[in-house]
C-alpha cells in the first residue's frame, strides 16, 4: 500500500511538472509573476520610500527592470525571419579522424556527411562541425576535413543549445568517447536530438600502444609489448617491429572483439648500438592492403640501451610514498634524465614509474652499475638492514642525497645522529640563514602536515636549512644535514614523510622548493654535463603542445626543430625552467638548442605520434531519452531565445544605472 501511495504521489507530481512545463502554463505563470513584481515596485516607491516627484517614474523603471530579469529567466523566443530560422535547427557534423575511414567501396562517412549536410543546409538548417568537444571552423569543402582526434559530442550539444538550438541533427559514424555524458546532456537540455548513423563496414586493424623496456647492459635483450585492436575477430593480425630502420621481429596475434584490445609480448634481439634507440611497430600483411584507416597502423617509442652515464638515479630500499613524489620533482628541477629502482626482494629491483615503464625486474648488480655512474645518486631507506653494497656506495665519492631510515643510514655517509624520535614534528615558519634560504623565500610553511622520525645530529650544524619542532612548540631541530666534502657534497634528510606535504594542494609548492634548494646546493659546485635542454617526452601525442625541460641558468636559448622538409620551429626560450611550443604534424623531428654565443648545447630527436585510437570505440548510438517537441520557453513558436541577444543585457544595465542616477538626484539613497 505504501508503495502504491508513493507511486501515485510521484505520478501526480509528474503531471504537475508537465502541466507547468506547457507553453500556456508558462505564459500564465510569467504574467502572474510579472504582475506581482510590478505591484511590488510601485508599493516600494509609493508606500515605503520618501515621497518624491519622480516616484512614479522610478517605480516604472524598477518594474521594467524586474520584468526584464524575469523574461531572461523564462527565456522566450524572438520571432525569426522565416520558418524554422537558422537558430532553431542545427546540424552537428562530425569532423573527427574516424570519418575519413574508407569502406570497401572507397567511400568514407565524411563523403556521405558532406552530401547530407548540403541537403539539410538547403532546407534552412545551420551546419557546424565538431570534433574533440568544441565547434570547429568551417572547412573549404563543407562537410569534409578531419580536425578532431576524438568524437566528443556532449560539449558541442551544450554550445549549440546555448546558441538557441531547439532541434539538433547529428551526422556521425557514432564512435563517441562520451556516450554517458551525451545521455546526461540530452536529458538536461531543452533540445531534441536525432542521430544519423553514417558508420560503414570498414576493414581496419590498429596498434593502441607500443612499449620497449630499457636495458642497462648493451648485451641484454629488450622486451616489447604491443596492444592491438580491430580486424575480424578470430583472424590473425601481423605486426613487424623495427629498431631504427632494421626489422627485428615479426609477430602475430588473434584479433579481439570490437572495442577490445589484444596484447602480445616479444623478446627482441640485442640492440645494434647503445644509447637511445627508436623502435617502431607496424601492421603488415594482407590487413594492410585492405585497411581503410591507415592512421592507426603504426606506433613509435624509444628505449635506452645501456644505462645513461651521468643520470639521476634513485634507489629505494623500502616501499614508501616518498620516491613517487620526489623523483619527478628532482628530474624537473635538475633537467637530468632519471631512473628509479625499488627493492622488492633479495637481489630483485623493479623500476619506479607507470606499469608500461617498469619492465622486467633486474638484479642488484645492474642497479649498482647504474648507481656508480650517476651524476646524482639518491638513496632512500638507507639503514642497517639494506644490502651491503648500498651502504658501501653511499660512502664513495660523488654527490649524494640520502633519506636514511635510522641512525646507521646517516652514519654510512659520515653523519652521526640519534635514532629517529617519534612524534609529530611541524616545520618552523622561521626560515634560518642557510644555502637553501633563497629557495624558501616567500614560502608559507605554516599549516603543513607534520613530519616524523626526526634524527638529531650529535654535532649541530651552524647553518641548518630548515627547522622542525616537536608538536610545533618544542626546541627547533634541523630537518637536513648538509655535508660539504672534498670529494662531493652530501645532503641527509633528518626527517621523514615529506610526501605528506606533496599530498596536500597547499604543500606542493613548499615540497618543491625545499627539495629544489637542497639539490641546487648539491649540484652548485660544478656544472652537470648531462643536465641539458631536451623534450620532456620523446614521443608527443598528436595535437599536443611540445613541452621542453630547460636546465641551467636563465640565459636565452634558441630552439630549432626540423623535419625532412626543413626547420619548422625557430624560437627563443629562457633556460632554467620549462617551455612549450606549438603542436607539430605527426612524424620524426630533430632538435638543436643554441646558446647566445652560437654554440650548440643540446641536440637530439623526438617523434610526434601518428597513431589514433579513433577506430577503437565501437559504432554504437547512445540511448537518448524520448523527447517531445515544444521544449522552448514561453510559447512554442520557433525563433531565437532572448538570452542569446545582447540588447536585453544592455537595456538592463541602462535601466539600473538610470534608476540609480534619478534616485540620487531626487534625494533618495
Amino acid at each position: 500500500m505504501r508503495t502504491r501511495r508513493r507511486l501515485k504521489r510521484r505520478s501526480r507530481a509528474g503531471e504537475c511538472r508537465r502541466s507547468l512545463g506547457s507553453p500556456i502554463s508558462r505564459a500564465l505563470l510569467f504574467l502572474v509573476l510579472a504582475g506581482a513584481l510590478t505591484t511590488y515596485a510601485f508599493w516600494i516607491y509609493l508606500r515605503v520610500e520618501l515621497a518624491v516627484p519622480a516616484a512614479r517614474r522610478l517605480a516604472i523603471v524598477r518594474a521594467v527592470t524586474l520584468v526584464l530579469v524575469l523574461a531572461l529567466l523564462f527565456d522566450p523566443r524572438l520571432p525569426s525571419n522565416g520558418p524554422g530560422g537558422d537558430s532553431d535547427r542545427w546540424v552537428l557534423l562530425d569532423a573527427s579522424l574516424s570519418m575519413t575511414a574508407a569502406a570497401n567501396d572507397g567511400r568514407t562517412p565524411a563523403d556521405v556527411a558532406a552530401a547530407r549536410a548540403a541537403e539539410l543546409s538547403g532546407d534552412g538548417w545551420t551546419v557546424v562541425r565538431f570534433g574533440d568537444g568544441n565547434l570547429l571552423p568551417p572547412s573549404d569543402d563543407e562537410g569534409s576535413g578531419s580536425d578532431g582526434l576524438v568524437s566528443e559530442l556532449a560539449p558541442a550539444l551544450q554550445t549549440v543549445a546555448e546558441a538557441g538550438a531547439r532541434e539538433v541533427r547529428v551526422l556521425s559514424d557514432l564512435r563517441f568517447t562520451d556516450g554517458v555524458a551525451i545521455q546526461a546532456t540530452v536529458e538536461a537540455l531543452p533540445i531534441v536530438v536525432e542521430l544519423e548513423d553514417l558508420s560503414q563496414t570498414t576493414s581496419n586493424a590498429g596498434i593502441a600502444r607500443l612499449s620497449v623496456t630499457d636495458v642497462l647492459q648493451p648485451d641484454d635483450s629488450p622486451s616489447a609489448e604491443v596492444e592491438m585492436f580491430g580486424g575480424v575477430p578470430g583472424d590473425s593480425i601481423t605486426v613487424e617491429i623495427f629498431e631504427e630502420d632494421q626489422r627485428v621481429a615479426r609477430v602475430a596475434a588473434m584479433a579481439p572483439a570490437a572495442g577490445l584490445r589484444a596484447t602480445i609480448s616479444v623478446e627482441l634481439p640485442v640492440a645494434a648500438e647503445s644509447g637511445r634507440r627508436r623502435y617502431r611497430a607496424q601492421i603488415t600483411g594482407s590487413t594492410e592492403a585492405s585497411d581503410g584507416f591507415p592512421s592507426d597502423d603504426e606506433a613509435v617509442t624509444y628505449a635506452n640501451i645501456g644505462y645513461q652515464v651521468g643520470a639521476l638515479v634513485l634507489v629505494s630500499a623500502v616501499p614508501d610514498w616518498e620516491p613517487r613524489f620526489l623523483l619527478p620533482v628532482l628530474e624537473d628541477v635538475t633537467g637530468l634524465p632519471s631512473v628509479g629502482y625499488l627493492r622488492v626482494g633479495p637481489d630483485r629491483f623493479v623500476r619506479l614509474g607507470s606499469a608500461s615503464e617498469r619492465g622486467l625486474p633486474v638484479d642488484s648488480a645492474t642497479v649498482r652499475r647504474a648507481a656508480a655512474d650517476a651524476a646524482l645518486l639518491v638513496l632512500h631507506g638507507l639503514g642497517r638492514d639494506v644490502d651491503p653494497w648500498m651502504t658501501a656506495i653511499a660512502g664513495r665519492p660523488g654527490r649524494r642525497l640520502v633519506l636514511p631510515s635510522n641512525a646507521d643510514g646517516a652514519a654510512a655517509v659520515g653523519l652521526q645522529t640519534a635514532e629517529p624520535a617519534a612524534g609529530e614534528w611541524y616545520a618552523s615558519p622561521d626560515v634560518p640563514t642557510s644555502p637553501i634560504a633563497g629557495a624558501l623565500a616567500g614560502v608559507d610553511l605554516q599549516g603543513l602536515p607534520p613530519l616524523s622520525g626526526v634524527m638529531v645530529p650529535e654535532v649541530r650544524s651552524s647553518l641548518p636549512p630548515l627547522y622542525v619542532q616537536l608538536r610545533g612548540a618544542g626546541p627547533p631541530e634541523s630537518a637536513f644535514g648538509l655535508v660539504d666534502r672534498a670529494d662531493g657534497r652530501i645532503a641527509v634528510a633528518l626527517a621523514s614523510e615529506f610526501w605528506r606535504w606533496a599530498m596536500r594542494e597547499q604543500g606542493l609548492e613548499p615540497y618543491r622548493r625545499v627539495w629544489s634548494g637542497v639539490v641546487g646546493w648539491l649540484l652548485a659546485d660544478e656544472q652537470v654535463a648531462a643536465a641539458e635542454p631536451r623534450p620532456s617526452q620523446w614521443v608527443v601525442a598528436q595535437g599536443d603542445d611540445v613541452s621542453w625541460s630547460l636546465a641551467g641558468d636563465s640565459t636565452a636559448l634558441q630552439l630549432l626543430v626540423r623535419n625532412e622538409d626543413g626547420i619548422v620551429t625557430d624560437t627563443t626560450v629562457a633556460g632554467g625552467g620549462s617551455a612549450t611550443t606549438d603542436p607539430l604534424e605527426a612524424g620524426p623531428y630533430d632538435y638543436a638548442v643554441v646558446d647566445p654565443e652560437g654554440d650548440t648545447v643540446s641536440t637530439g630527436r623526438f617523434d610526434v605520434a601518428a597513431g589514433s585510437l579513433e577506430m577503437l570505440p565501437a559504432a554504437v548510438a547512445p540511448a537518448l531519452p524520448v523527447q517531445a517537441s515544444g521544449l522552448g520557453g514561453i510559447g512554442d513558436a520557433p525563433g531565437r531565445p532572448i538570452r542569446t541577444s545582447s540588447w536585453p543585457y544592455l537595456l538592463l544595465i541602462m535601466l539600473l544605472c538610470g534608476e540609480w542616477i534619478v534616485r540620487r538626484r531626487s534625494g533618495l539613497r
